[in-house]
């Protein structure tokens, strides 16, 4: 059994929010509400485009269905009707995760800071080839439970010199069907 690469990376001690830690241990679909909010101009567009990114939208319905396969996490996430796929894995070399999104592969170091789960990008690369430092995208992404118990999530990055590259964020809940880790 391989746990989620995210969990995989966080010290051992680290304590999450019971919604956060059931949506990185149980497979399953998971649904909510999002909103999502790109960034201006022709090169966010094209890095828009290579991570296969949901256009701009306000309030649509998201499900996120996550399944495992040996070390492989995989994602779907579901925009009201564009689908994002990534694959997620734990990167032994780097001790961090590594995102594939369509064309992109991101590698994130998350943390847990007063009960939320931060996630950083260490390292990117574009059709294999690897993204200058001063270039790197910087990421606000934060997980939490919120009050009522979703999965609140605010997944944002911007380029430097350019702004915004995207920030999608709402909140899920378990729907039918979920497994328990094994």
């Amino acid at each position: 059994m391989h746990p989620d690469p995210f969990l995989q990376s966080l010290h051992s001690q680290s304590v999450l929010p019971p919604a956060v830690r059931q949506l990185h241990e149980a497979p399953g679909l998971y649904a909510g509400r999002c909103s999502v909010a790109g960034g201006k101009g022709r090169l966010i567009a094209l890095v828009l485009r290579l991570g296969r990114f949901p256009p701009d939208a306000a309030d649509i319905p998201v499900q996120v269905t996550i399944d495992r396969a040996g070390h492989e996490w995989r994602w779907v996430r579901d925009f009201d009707g564009h689908t994002m796929r990534s694959r997620l894995t734990f990167d032994h070399g780097a001790e961090c995760v590594r995102e594939q999104l369509g064309f992109l592969s991101i590698w994130l170091v998350p943390e847990v800071s007063d009960g939320r789960l931060l996630i950083h990008i260490r390292r990117l690369s574009v059709l294999g080839i690897r993204c200058p430092a001063f270039l790197l995208p910087r990421s606000s992404t934060v997980e939490w439970q919120d009050e009522i118990g979703h999965f609140g999530f605010d997944v944002s990055a911007e380029m430097p010199m350019l702004g915004c590259l995207i920030r999608y964020r709402g909140w899920l809940a378990p729907t039918h069907n979920q497994q328990g880790p094994g």
